[in-house]
């Protein structure tokens, strides 16, 4: 695959031609079934298509963390605030959310009918079900059980009215697809296709999510087995020594310029990226990073440590949040590269004034909490330009890897102070931050109230995981696996800085004190619509 995405009439046209009236004619100057999949180039050349997907199933990716404990969106979300009604149709299960599943099964079928022996229709057809996967986790976090789906479907297929499959099912149904991808994708391409890694860091991603999906929520079995796998993937990644975390030796800077390259080819911690160019290929991001209309929520702000490794609650380095800009002071660099202070160039214009925003400042057009996410924001002028930029966007990056197998192995109480120097400790020498260390050595009184209690050591892993990931769109996820939903009970997840007009903590929402947790929002419910045309459909628990 080229920096440039050849998506067109071809998939197009093998993604809808599905009628028999259609398959019976061959037009000579056309593309149809009767002439297409006869090589692997031909397969490679329809898997094109599902490359985009991965980026758009992140588009304004900091804006999936809206439904978290970490940033506060200028209007309430009515999913966490279980305001959100059962739709009649769409709601993640309509017709246009399962084409990316089916256009898999579709090009699948056709595979099997090839009789060509060419070893690299073996790697294409890991292409489309490492694609199969990807997408099917998207339902399985959403939905929990969901049937599986192993053709394309006519309006005639029985799997239309089949109940759902269990969460087992779907789970070792994906795991058999990344198998099969990583026993056939290359080590490396040239040409930024698909690689084993990038499927090992998906399988990593599955085995983690659902392994201690299963263990706080205490459904299904086989937890610890899938904990394992978890942790042996991310070991394979590790040990192939292609990867390490990115750093330069500027431990005030490289946390923030790792998200604003315009070129990730080469870069490493890039398992699998997204490239753009210009004129060519290009996406919004920075400029609605300019007017996000959200912002980080104070909960969030103050789980960041001072620099000597302490929680402000125990450090004698924490200056306090009376002044907006004292609370940056001796910090984890990485809050300084995450959230914007005003001695930081704001905009760059092509004539070289630079502007700089006075804080605090609370807008609900850019940000209502005044602790504005930088995260991925370029301040030159010529990257907010609309959907102009070429910023280069990570799907997989080896920093994320690294917090999986870490806390794969607490899980498993198997972490020892090798695997944190070897993952956790290398994220925080990359910003100068002291090690972790197995002991931990502090009790935090404010470590979060989590509803299944866990260790001091898997509290400090889940803390790193929460700075060093924040707005890329995983807290959510988080929340879910953990059973931590009552976090959101926190009245400082809807609060933002110290309003130096009152002295008082900002209230996002007027007449709004906290949240009221309901466990039935770990699952979204099914759509009325999809339960009537198919009686064998369950509503998921507390939307009935």
């Amino acid at each position: 695959m080229n920096k440039i995405y050849k998506i067109g009439l071809l998939a197009i046209l093998l993604a809808t031609s599905c009628n028999d009236d259609y398959l019976e004619k061959y037009p000579l100057d056309e593309i149809s079934d009767a002439t297409f999949w006869k090589t692997a180039s031909d397969v490679e050349m329809y898997a094109n298509q599902f490359y985009a997907t991965l980026f758009d199933a992140r588009l304004a990716w900091f804006n999936v963390d809206n439904a978290s404990d970490n940033q506060i969106p200028s209007s309430r979300n009515i999913y966490t605030w279980n305001e959100y009604n059962v739709p009649a149709t769409g709601g993640g299960w309509g017709k246009t959310d399962w084409l990316q599943i089916r256009r898999c099964n579709y090009a699948l079928d056709r595979i099997a009918t090839m009789t060509i022996t060419d070893p690299a229709l073996k790697r294409a057809e890991g292409e489309i079900r490492f694609f199969k996967s990807f997408h099917y986790l998207e339902k399985l976090k959403k939905f929990g059980e969901v049937p599986w789906l192993n053709t394309s479907l006519t309006p005639e297929s029985p799997e239309l009215t089949a109940p759902r499959d269990s969460r087992e099912t779907v789970t070792n149904n994906i795991l058999a697809d990344l198998d099969f991808a990583i026993a056939n994708l290359p080590e490396s391409s040239t040409a930024d296709r698909l690689t084993k890694y990038a499927a090992l860091a998906l399988k990593t991603e599955v085995c983690l999510f659902e392994g201690t999906f299963r263990k706080y929520h205490q459904v299904g079995t086989g937890h610890e087995e899938l904990l394992r796998l978890a942790a042996s993937s991310a070991e394979q990644i590790i040990n192939s020594n292609q990867f390490s975390v990115y750093k330069t030796g500027k431990v005030e800077e490289d946390f923030f310029d790792l998200f604003v390259q315009y070129e990730l080819k080469g870069n490493s911690e890039g398992i699998l990226v997204q490239r753009f160019i210009t004129d060519k290929r290009m996406h919004n991001n920075v400029r609605q990073l300019g007017e996000p209309q959200t912002g980080y929520s104070k909960d969030f702000v103050e789980s960041y440590l001072c620099e000597d490794g302490l929680p402000i609650a125990l450090s004698p380095l924490y200056k306090g949040d009376a002044n907006f800009a004292d609370e940056f002071v001796n910090r984890d660099p990485r809050m300084r590269q995450s959230i914007y202070r005003e001695d930081r160039p704001y905009r760059i214009f092509d004539n070289g004034t630079v502007n700089y925003k006075e804080m605090p400042e609370f807008l609900n057009a850019n940000c209502p909490t005044s602790y504005f996410i930088i995260k991925g924001y370029s301040p030159f002028e010529k990257d907010r330009l609309p959907s102009t930029s070429i910023i280069d966007d990570f799907i997989y990056r080896y920093g994320k890897v690294l917090l999986d197998y870490a806390e794969a192995k607490a899980e498993l109480g198997e972490c020892t102070q090798d695997v944190l120097d070897g993952t956790i400790n290398l994220l925080r020498d990359r910003v100068g931050m002291p090690h972790l260390t197995v002991a931990v050595g502090f009790t935090d009184p404010n470590w979060p109230n989590w509803e299944v209690p866990i260790s001091p050591l898997l509290n400090e892993i889940r803390r790193e995981r929460r700075i060093e990931t924040s707005a890329e769109g995983d807290r959510w996820d988080d929340l879910v696996r953990w059973k931590a939903g009552k976090l959101l009970e926190n009245p400082k997840t809807i609060l933002g800085a110290r309003d130096p007009a009152n002295g008082n903590l900002r209230v996002i929402y007027p007449g709004f004190t906290a949240r009221k947790w309901d466990n039935k929002l770990y699952l979204y419910p099914i759509p009325t619509q999809e339960i009537t045309l198919n009686p064998n459909l369950t509503q998921n628990p507390g939307w009935q």
